[in-house]
């Protein structure tokens, strides 16, 4: 009997396993599709798979298959170790790192930090480190995002208001937010709580700025407008 190509076989490399005995009515992709499924380059999912975190099969022809019902697993047991991450020692760190960046800036270079009295610049603060929370948290916690973007544009709509209030330019404050915004990218590249190679991380943290920029517009157009 011909043997069907479709199903795949066993590797005679140690790192990978057993094919079940159900492998015909199993979904199987190849790298390319596991690698887009799981939302990494290439090489990572091979990485993976060499470290033995997901399982892979071979087809006679020697192509790499991975089961559809695997990778799901695998996604799910991230997600439940992601949720231990400490969000308020990350904050801490982004914060330490934004006061290092501010001080090696000539004033020139931020414009946008205009003269303020204490109790705008603590408010100002404090909403920072709010913002820079409610980003972690979004991409940490799936089951919370709803709520936290509502929080964002929040924020945001705050940010625009004073920045309309206190004459800052709309440039000024597109500087602004791209300057928080690679401060945070930064510290989900370097955090050795989260995994860099999970590219789903930095697009999750672009879109919830990307709505939170929204709002700064909207407040600042809403502030000008009066």
């Amino acid at each position: 009997m011909q043997e069907d190509q479709n199903v795949p076989h066993i590797s005679k490399t140690t790192l990978e396993t057993q094919a079940p005995a159900s492998a015909s009515t199993q979904q199987w992709l190849t790298l390319k599709e596991a690698s887009d499924f799981l939302g990494v380059h290439f090489t990572t999912l091979r990485t993976w798979t060499d470290k033995g975190e997901i399982p892979v099969f071979r087809t006679p022809g020697g192509h790499r298959r991975f089961s559809l019902a695997d990778l799901r697993r695998f996604l799910d047991e991230r997600a439940g170790n992601v949720i231990v991450v400490n969000v308020n020692q990350m904050v801490d760190t982004a914060l330490g790192r934004v006061r290092q960046e501010l001080a090696k800036r000539p004033d020139t270079q931020m414009s946008w930090r205009s003269p303020l009295d204490e109790q705008l610049a603590r408010v100002r603060r404090e909403r920072g480190q709010r913002l820079f929370a409610l980003a972690l948290s979004y991409v940490l916690k799936p089951d919370q995002r709803a709520a936290l973007e509502q929080e964002g544009r929040k924020l945001g709509l705050e940010y625009g208001c004073e920045a309309a209030a206190n004459q800052v330019s709309l440039v000024e404050i597109g500087r602004a937010v791209q300057f928080f915004r690679n401060q945070l990218v930064e510290i989900v590249r370097t955090d050795e709580q989260l995994d860099a190679s999970d590219i789903r991380i930095e697009r999750l943290l672009h879109q919830f700025l990307d709505e939170v920029l929204y709002a700064v517009l909207d407040g600042y157009e809403a502030t000008v407008k009066g």
